[in-house]
């Protein structure tokens, strides 16, 4: 008895075939980026993206149409073409997860073939439509005719064909901008990475920039390397008013501890001035039991930072406070006439006029002494749809799963 074998290419095709189309679409995009470097392009913005997109969908409904006719064309609408799809994003994904993607050499293969930038590459936006173009066939064949049973199914699957679709067609419409905000100043104006200015809809007046920092922490440097000393953990140890501790194979005792001073002669005093940095007066004692004392500064934009060595290789130097929080109080003004008083802060978005707009950094060489605040500014319009296919995916899902768990229950009654 001979056993029946399905050669390659034979209809009906199968998971091999679909594994094959998928990956052939990647060659073809890798192929194409390497000829045409796609970074050379601009992205498509509205209404291009719109009309682009609408042609895309009757595409897919003239094929849906056509499938029905053509029984040869079905396998697009079967299992197997859409777990190639997916393989072949999810490598995609995976070499993204691997691969930094940040600007590099242009004459290396990464960049040739766009896998520093893959959200942006021809691989990437080949194998994103196809998805789009398998999952649309499916979820047309499951609309019509229309069942009660399948609903969880065309919700899910339609959320997330319009998650894709909307963030791929959105990404040329959003705009990512930065804004230097000075102290009693109105900036209309933001720019890109690029350094390109736009004219806003909206204007932003700095009132004040405030800043919270941590104490400066105690650390060894060696003096060969420039290094930080790590030999034992912790490594670093915040300072406090007379903090005791042991730092490596020294003892240390803080014995006097300023946030903000000066140097005035041999020593260091509580000052509050322009520039005024931390300070410490610190007293070592080494292995063999000698004891090291001397002040240490970490400086400011205005002031030297000062150390203590503790012998040829290493020295003591308090490191440069670090940021707890900082926020600025703004006036916004928007073209009708109105202003709007926010605090902005980290993480923590004010939206106007379809802006966001979230308080990203300042200036660190000031310090605690800033009077520049930088805030982005993002407008995202096809993020509401995004949000949309986010939601039908979960509702769809939650669905699917109660179901299931409602058949399984009968069968075992």
């Amino acid at each position: 008895m001979t056993k029946n074998t399905k050669t390659l290419w034979q209809t009906p095709w199968g998971y091999y075939e679909s594994l094959l189309i998928a990956f052939g679409i990647l060659l073809i995009g890798f192929a194409l980026e390497i000829a045409v470097d796609s970074s050379n392009f601009g992205t498509i913005v509205f209404p291009q993206n719109l009309i682009f997109g609408a042609l895309f969908i009757i595409l897919i409904i003239a094929t849906s149409i056509l499938i029905r006719k053509k029984k040869s064309l079905k396998f697009i609408a079967e299992i197997p073409a859409s777990i190639g799809a997916i393989a072949a994003l999810s490598l995609l994904v995976v070499v993204m997860g691997v691969t930094p993607q940040i600007p590099m050499e242009k004459d290396s293969l990464i960049t040739m073939l766009g896998l520093n930038r893959l959200t942006t590459s021809l691989p990437f936006l080949f194998i994103n439509f196809y998805l789009l173009f398998v999952l649309g066939i499916v979820i047309i064949r499951k609309v019509s005719p229309l069942q009660l049973k399948d609903w969880g199914f065309i919700c899910s699957h339609l959320g997330l064909w319009i998650t894709v679709f909307a963030a791929g067609l959105g990404s040329g419409d959003l705009q990512r901008l930065r804004m230097d905000l000075h102290e009693n100043q109105i900036e209309g104006r933001a720019y890109d990475d690029k350094g390109n200015f736009y004219e806003l809809p909206l204007a932003i007046k700095l009132n004040d920039f405030k800043i919270d920092e941590f104490n400066p922490k105690l650390a060894v440097v060696d003096n060969t390397t420039g290094m930080l000393y790590e030999a034992t953990k912790p490594s670093m140890i915040m300072i406090e008013d007379s903090l005791s501790c042991q730092l490596h194979d020294w003892k240390i005792q803080v014995e006097a501890f300023f946030l903000t001073s000066g140097r005035a002669g041999d020593r260091y005093y509580s000052l509050s001035d322009l520039g005024a940095a931390p300070a410490a007066k610190i007293s070592l004692i080494t292995k063999a039991n000698d004891t090291i004392r001397g002040w240490i500064s970490c400086g400011s934009f205005n002031r030297p930072h000062e150390s203590l060595k503790i012998d040829d290789r290493f020295s003591l130097l308090m490191t440069v406070p670090e940021p707890k929080r900082f926020s600025s109080d703004v006036i916004i003004f928007t073209p009708d006439g109105a202003k709007q008083e926010q605090s902005l802060e980290v993480n923590k978005s004010f939206t106007v006029n379809g802006w966001k707009i979230y308080q990203l950094s300042y200036d660190e060489t000031m310090g605690i002494y800033s009077t520049k605040s930088i805030v982005e500014v993002v407008k995202d319009p096809w993020q509401m749809f995004v949000y949309i296919g986010v939601f039908m995916m979960l509702i769809g899902s939650a669905y699917i799963f109660w179901r299931g768990n409602k058949v399984t229950s009968k069968s075992e009654d």
